[in-house]
């Protein structure tokens, strides 16, 4: 089942990959069905260029080529190959007839480069790197109207896009889909300052661009909506420690080396991390749990009559009997002696047997009314593939209550 569960969750992740590589290339593609459909196709260009990386200015031939790429069908490589021939991606080697030696085009790897990190990052990083430089071009004051206009266009165009996507994803489309799409969330408050530092450029040098600056506005406002209320979506769905992804590893990183630990645990105060997978089995966890006795809360006890109602048991007598119980399992547990250790107690009965009687122990130690101490030492001891997996070093004995 697992096994099965991984496979799907490739399968799926590989057919994301193709899905935002087609909406990448779709601008230069002649035909709907000329983009690559298979993710393998992909993995396969990625180990053409790094075989021409490692032959240097020497090259490739045909055959090294298939010979580097042994781990793909001849088949696959081969039709492969005639399409980066056609396209340019592979070239001669030598401008001499009848040569066999090709070399790899750097544009086409630089290109796949970025392809990559579209497909890791979802091209919200593009969109800062753009704001950057349109920021450094545009203070330089070399920039002409017409440049600043196609600015503004620009970029108003590309977060009007970006709203769309997530207010759909938001509104109408899955959790899963949403969650696939979180890198464009990463950095938000970051890209919607750029984006505003831009637009007060714009409007400084170029006042005749108020009309398009004020569509800028208002598609730099929408995003921060669209960005605001797609992260509460995730939020809710995924639960606190979820929600953690939402940031870039890098980032946290870089907070948790320069915060303070009083600003560190400000962040986590609320932060909810899952436990490591337990070694016991999930069905006697869940046994154990069933078992556990509910906890009431510390209301005051109504007044009552001393005199008990028809056929009901008198509270008293009730502590006692339960009083009773818990010594029988005590002295049981003694067997005679003054103490015994926790650990004798527990080992070789079964995790859900030594639940309930720490359980009863326990209890037996916090009743005023009963001779018996519980009390732990030491650090604790974790033994895994033993019943139980951890251990603390503890004592239960008996001791003589203030009267």
């Amino acid at each position: 089942m697992i096994d099965e569960q991984l496979g799907l969750d490739t399968a799926a992740a590989e057919q994301t990959v193709v899905s935002v590589f087609r909406q990448i290339v779709a601008v230069l593609a002649s035909r709907s069905n000329a983009a690559i459909d298979d993710v393998a196709l992909f993995h396969l260009a990625n180990t053409l260029f790094a075989a021409f990386a490692r032959a240097g200015e020497d090259g490739l031939t045909t055959e090294q080529i298939k010979a580097a790429c042994a781990a793909f069908p001849d088949e696959l490589v081969k039709d492969r190959l005639s399409v980066l021939k056609g396209l340019g991606a592979i070239q001669p080697a030598f401008d001499k007839p009848y040569q066999r030696e090709y070399r790899a085009s750097f544009t086409s790897y630089v290109s796949m480069l970025f392809v990559q990190r579209m497909l890791a990052r979802g091209g919200q990083s593009e969109l800062h790197q753009l704001l950057t430089m349109e920021k450094i071009r545009l203070e330089g004051g070399e920039s002409t109207a017409e440049e600043a206009l196609e600015v503004v266009v620009g970029i108003t165009t590309a977060l009007r896009l970006l709203v769309a996507e997530l207010v759909a994803l938001t509104v109408s489309g899955t959790v899963e889909n949403l969650r696939e799409r979180a890198p464009l969330l990463w950095n938000a408050k970051s890209l919607i300052d750029q984006a505003s530092a831009v637009h007060e450029i714009l409007l400084q040098f170029w006042p005749a661009l108020s009309r398009k600056c004020g569509e800028l506005r208002s598609a730099i406002a929408a995003y921060e909506d669209a960005s605001t209320n797609a992260s509460a979506r995730l939020m809710a769905a995924a639960g606190t420690s979820r929600a953690l992804n939402l940031l870039p590893p890098e980032m946290w990183k870089r907070f948790a080396n320069r915060a303070s630990v009083d600003e560190l645990a400000a962040v986590l105060v609320d932060q909810v991390f899952d436990a490591p997978s337990p070694w016991h089995d999930v069905a006697d966890l869940a046994e154990a749990v069933a078992c556990t006795s509910r906890t009431t809360t510390n209301r005051p006890t109504p007044p009552r009559s001393p005199v008990p109602d028809n056929k009901e048991q008198p509270y008293q007598e009730w502590k006692d009997a339960e009083a009773e119980r818990l010594a029988a399992i005590a002295e049981e547990a003694l067997s005679g002696e003054d103490s015994v250790a926790v650990e004798h107690l527990l080992s070789d009965i079964g995790w859900v047997t030594a639940r309930r009687l720490l359980s009863d122990l326990t209890a037996a130690s916090n009743n005023d009314r009963l001779p018996y101490r519980l009390t732990w030492t030491g650090p604790v001891q974790v033994r895994a593939g033993s019943v139980p997996s951890w251990l603390t070093w503890g004592v239960f004995e008996r001791v003589r209550r203030p009267a």
